[in-house]
C-alpha cells in the first residue's frame, strides 16, 4: 500500500495585543503543536541600575502552529485574535500554510541566538568577532574587534567609506546576530 506522506506545515494565528505567550499556552492545553518565535535582550535595569535578560517574542502577536484537521480549534482560544487565512472571493479561505523548513531555520537561527541583543563581556570577545555599537551616536553600527581590554574594546568601524579604528566601552557594545 502507497501512502503518501503529507509534508510538514504550519499555520499562524494572530494573538491578541500582549497575550503572545497565553496564546501559546491554550494552543498547546488543545494538544496541537506550537511554536512562538523569541529572541533575548540584555538591558539594564533604570532603578536597581543591574542588567537583566528577558525574552521577546520575535514576530509580536504571531503564533505558528502544526498543522491538523482541527486547526479550526484554535479559533476557540480567548487568547487568539484569529487564524491568517487566503481571501480568496471575498470570504474567509483556508489557513495560509507555511512550510516546515521555514520554522526549522527560524528555529536554528533562534537556538543559535541570532536575534538576541545581549551586550559584550570582555572574556567572551574574540579578536576578528563583529559586534555592534548599542547606545550612543554611533548606534546600529557594525565592526570587527581589533583588540580586547578590560572595560573596552578596539574595533573597526566602517565610517563615511572609510576604515576607523574605535575604541568603546564594553558596556555599550552587542553581539550580533
Amino acid at each position: 500500500m502507497n501512502k503518501h506522506v503529507q509534508p510538514l506545515r504550519w499555520f499562524i494565528a494572530k494573538a491578541r495585543p500582549g497575550q503572545d505567550l497565553k496564546a501559546g499556552e491554550e494552543i498547546l492545553a488543545l494538544g496541537q503543536a506550537v511554536y512562538l518565535p523569541q529572541f533575548r535582550k540584555e538591558y539594564r535595569h533604570h532603578r536597581q541600575n543591574r542588567w537583566i535578560t528577558r525574552y521577546f517574542p520575535l514576530m509580536t502577536g504571531y503564533v505558528f502552529v502544526l498543522n491538523s484537521e482541527h486547526w479550526h480549534r484554535v479559533l476557540n482560544c480567548g487568547a487568539v485574535e484569529k487564524v491568517l487565512r487566503s481571501q480568496l472571493e471575498g470570504g474567509a479561505g483556508d489557513p495560509v500554510m507555511i512550510d516546515d523548513t521555514t520554522v526549522q531555520t527560524i528555529r536554528r537561527a533562534q537556538d543559535a541566538g541570532d536575534f538576541d541583543e545581549l551586550r559584550v563581556h570582555g572574556h567572551n570577545v574574540a579578536v576578528g568577532e563583529t559586534v555592534k555599537v548599542t547606545e550612543g551616536a554611533l548606534v546600529g553600527l557594525k565592526g570587527a574587534v581589533h583588540g580586547v581590554g578590560e572595560k573596552d574594546i578596539t574595533m573597526m568601524l566602517n565610517i563615511l567609506g572609510r576604515e576607523v579604528k574605535t575604541k568603546a566601552p564594553i558596556e555599550i557594545l552587542g553581539r550580533t546576530g
